[in-house]
């Protein structure tokens, strides 16, 4: 019993030897996982929670953002691959990097893990802002995925070099593993299953090209063309991706315009309409005539609502973009308001049934405008 036990053995003894011969320090492994949690550590010291920030957080440290990577802060397409959203995220992304990398490290050796971590990373990145690109993006994931490919294809190209026993081991855990965490990406919302697959899919076939058997003769022969065709690989890909990745920067960059003069309106609005609040009480309490009030809403109100509907028709808002009808709704309401300060003076000034008339027109289309506005706010 125990000689057909150590007979058993022998071959995964055997290669345990050829790949400790082979690669003889895994020592990528634990640098990445370090190198994940001092950020990890970093982030918490500024301010992140540990259970997980706000998309805001995470973009001050490097997160993935179709808008600002598209807009031309491509380095976010590897800096995301350090930030995690949580200590729970971190510690199931180490954990799987752990179990599965230091295997992987040396199969492949260290440079071409060092390549499959990476170039995974980076398609996961580009397959996220493919899929739903105005998602703030982080995580290992991806790249930790792609490891688990580069094992996978390991396992097919070069099944010879592994005792059938210890084979059929890895492919079940992979497997298990791939399969379980996709399908619970599909049934779990805010997990990036775009990130997972486009990781998985450039791991595998990183790992088709870069199998090699253990042992030294047959592991050089043809190296030289394994790295011409994975660096061919490698620029199709992102050539492909970068001209596929749609550029959202633009619309972006409107929408903040946009949010900034609203906020700005906003300030301007209170104002303005504390300042003819004040007017109408000094009315009501005779503590002004009507010409008297005149003036003032032509010498203050109506330059002050000229300067704040220049300031909001000065924004740069192309016909599609998506905030395009709050903010034609939002400039016609501030132009009633000004047509209805107008009206108001004119009418204090004639005192004519026509002018109250046009008075009370335009306060019914400023307070029209007005609700349309809130309507179409309700139903973002």
């Amino acid at each position: 019993m125990f000689k057909d036990d150590a007979q058993d053995q022998l071959p995964e003894v055997g290669f345990a030897y050829r790949l400790y011969a082979t690669t003889p320090r895994a020592f990528f492994t634990p640098l990445l996982v370090a190198l994940n949690i001092v950020v990890f550590v970093w982030m918490i010291a500024d301010g992140v929670a540990v259970l997980g920030g706000r998309p805001d957080d995470y973009l001050r440290f490097g997160a993935n953002f179709g808008p600002l990577t598209s807009g031309g802060e491509w380095w976010r397409l590897a800096s995301c691959l350090f930030v995690h959203a949580g200590i729970l995220h971190l510690v199931f992304n180490m954990w799987a990097l752990w179990d599965c990398g230091r295997l992987t490290e040396r199969l492949f050796g260290n440079a071409w893990f060092v390549v499959i971590y990476m170039f995974a990373g980076l398609c996961g990145s580009l397959a996220s802002m493919l899929w739903h690109n105005e998602t703030v993006s982080v995580g290992a994931s991806g790249a930790v995925f792609g490891v688990f490919g580069a094992l996978l294809a390991f396992t097919i190209r070069q099944r010879g070099s592994i005792p059938e026993s210890m084979l059929n081991r890895l492919r079940i855990s992979t497997s298990i593993f791939v399969t379980f965490s996709l399908c619970y990406g599909f049934a779990a919302a805010g997990v990036d299953n775009a990130a997972h697959l486009g990781g998985l899919a450039a791991g595998f076939l990183i790992g088709l090209i870069g199998a090699r058997p253990l042992e030294k003769n047959a592991r050089d022969h043809g190296h030289a063309m394994r790295i011409a065709l994975a660096v061919l690989v490698a620029a199709s890909a992102f050539a492909a991706a970068v001209h596929f990745v749609p550029d959202t920067s633009r619309v972006y960059r409107q929408a903040l315009a946009l949010q900034k003069a609203i906020d700005t309106f906003a300030v301007d609005e209170k104002n303005l309409g504390n300042t003819f609040e004040a007017l109408v009480k000094r009315a009501r309490d005779a503590a002004a005539d009507d010409k008297t009030i005149m003036n003032e809403l032509r010498a203050d109100l109506l330059p002050a609502w000229d300067a704040a509907i220049a300031r909001l028709s000065a924004i740069e808002l192309d016909a599609g973009a998506p905030l395009r009808k709050d903010y034609d709704i939002l400039l016609r309401y501030a132009q009633a308001r000004r047509a209805m300060t107008a009206a108001l003076a004119d009418f204090l000034e004639s005192g004519t049934p026509a002018s109250r008339q046009d008075f009370l027109d335009k306060r019914a289309a400023t307070e029209s405008a007005l609700q349309e506005y809130r309507e179409q706010q309700k139903r973002k």
